[in-house]
C-alpha cells in the first residue's frame, strides 16, 4: 500500500475517534441524579467541571492539530517531507555518504559548484563547500555545518525550469568543472572542431554578436577585457589565439560567468531548444537538461538537407509520439528510445573523445530522469 493511502486511512480513523469521543461527551453532559433529575452542582464541584471542559477542549484543539497534520501529508507528503529536510543540518565533512550528502550537493549546485549528486562527499564537494562558503562569507572549512546549510537553503534556484542537478551537468560538460575553471577554463579556450574562442561556461564568442558580447559581459569584465575579446566575435578559434589572450592577462573568474550562464546563456538556449522541441516542459527534470545540453553544444538547427542533423530530426519525432501515447507507459517506452539516438550520434565525431562521452553523459541523464519520473 503506498504511503498516501495508509495517511489517508489514519486519516479515517482520527475522524472516527474524534466523532465517537464527542458522542460519548454528550451523554455525560448532563449525570441524572437518583430520582431522574439534574443534579446540582455545588460551585466547588461546578469549578471542577469547568476545568474538566477546558482540558477536554484543549485537547480536542490538540487532536484536530494533530489531524490537520497528518491531512497535509496524506495530500501532498513530499512537501512534508521537504519542510522536515529544511529543519534538518547534519554537520557532514569528507567522507562522509548518504540522502543527506546528496541534499548538500543539490544545494551546492544552486549557487554553481557543478557537483554530480551521487550522495559521496569527496574531493570535489568538499571544494564546492569552501566555495559555497566563501560566497556566503564564511570560514572556510569545507565541512558544512548549520550556518552552511541555512545559507544555502535561502539562495534560490538558479532557472526554475531545470531541476539544479541538471544544470549543474550542462555547466559541468562546458566548463570541466569548478576546480577545473578555476586551473584552466576561466583563461579563453578553445574546444576545437568549430569552436571559436569561448569564455565562461560555453559562451562561443564565434556565434555571438557585439551587441549580445556587451549586453551580457559589460557589467561583469573590465573594458580592456571585453575590447579585446570582442576581436574574437564571428572568428573560429585557435590554440595560437589562446596563448595569445593567456600571455596579455584576460580572464574570466567564475563570479563574472555564472551570473551570466543562469539570467541570460542558459534561458536563451532553454528557448532554443524549446523552439524545436515543443513538448519540452511536459518532461522530466532530468530530460529536459539533457535536451538543452545538446543544444547548448550543436546548435538548434534541424535541417532535412544536413545528414549530421538525423538523431536529432529523430529525436523531434519520438517527442511527438511521446505525446500522442494513450498512457504514461506508453509514453515512457516512446522516450527510452531518445537515449538511443543520442548515443547514435557519436558516429559524428569519431576523432573527438569528448564529445563522443558527452553523448553518452546525456544519454545517461536522460534514462535517470525517466527513471525517476512519476
Amino acid at each position: 500500500m503506498g504511503l498516501k493511502k495508509k495517511l489517508i486511512r489514519l486519516v479515517d480513523k482520527l475522524l472516527d475517534e474524534l466523532k465517537q469521543g464527542k458522542k460519548l461527551r454528550k451523554k455525560d453532559k448532563v449525570k441524572k441524579g437518583s430520582k431522574g433529575k439534574a443534579k446540582t452542582l455545588k460551585p466547588e464541584a461546578r469549578k471542577d467541571s469547568d476545568d474538566r471542559k477546558k482540558n477536554k477542549k484543549s485537547k480536542k484543539e490538540r487532536n484536530q492539530g494533530k489531524l490537520n497534520s497528518v491531512k497535509q501529508q496524506a495530500t501532498n507528503p513530499d512537501r512534508s517531507k521537504r519542510k522536515v529536510h529544511r529543519m534538518s543540518y547534519p554537520e557532514l565533512s569528507r567522507g562522509d555518504r548518504g540522502d543527506e550528502v546528496e541534499r548538500l550537493q543539490t544545494l551546492l549546485n544552486r549557487v554553481g559548484a557543478m557537483l554530480e549528486a551521487d550522495g559521496i562527499f569527496g574531493g570535489g564537494s568538499q571544494h564546492g563547500v569552501k566555495y559555497a562558503q566563501s560566497l556566503a562569507e564564511q570560514a572556510q572549512t569545507g565541512t558544512a555545518d548549520e550556518a552552511l546549510w541555512r545559507w544555502l537553503d535561502a539562495q534560490p534556484e538558479p532557472f526554475p525550469l531545470l531541476h539544479p542537478n541538471g544544470i549543474a551537468f550542462i555547466a559541468q560538460k562546458e566548463t570541466g568543472g569548478l576546480s577545473y575553471y578555476e586551473q584552466f577554463t576561466r583563461w579563453p579556450h578553445f574546444p576545437g572542431e568549430r569552436s571559436g574562442i569561448t569564455i565562461g561556461v560555453g559562451y562561443d564568442l564565434r556565434f555571438a554578436s557585439e551587441a549580445n558580447f556587451r549586453a551580457l559581459w559589460g557589467a561583469h569584465l573590465p573594458e580592456s577585457v571585453i575590447a579585446e575579446l570582442s576581436k574574437d566575435i564571428g572568428k573560429k578559434g585557435s590554440k595560437a589565439r589562446v596563448q595569445q589572450l593567456k600571455e596579455m592577462g584576460i580572464e574570466v573568474p567564475f563570479s563574472a560567468a555564472w551570473p551570466v550562464f543562469v539570467s541570460h546563456t542558459l534561458p536563451d538556449y532553454y528557448a532554443q531548444t524549446k523552439a524545436i522541441y515543443p513538448s519540452l516542459p511536459r518532461l522530466p527534470e532530468l530530460c529536459r537538461s539533457a535536451l538543452v545540453s545538446l543544444v547548448y553544444n550543436r546548435g538548434p538547427s534541424l535541417k532535412e538537407v544536413d545528414e549530421r542533423r538525423t538523431e536529432m530530426r529523430t529525436i523531434r519525432d519520438l517527442l511527438v509520439e511521446a505525446d500522442r501515447a494513450d498512457s504514461h507507459a506508453a509514453k515512457e517506452r516512446v522516450l527510452a528510445k531518445v537515449a538511443n539516438e543520442l548515443l547514435a550520434m557519436r558516429r559524428l565525431w569519431p576523432n573527438s573523445e569528448g564529445l563522443r562521452k558527452r553523448r553518452e553523459a546525456e544519454a545517461q541523464l536522460w534514462l535517470q530522469g525517466l527513471e525517476r519520473w512519476v
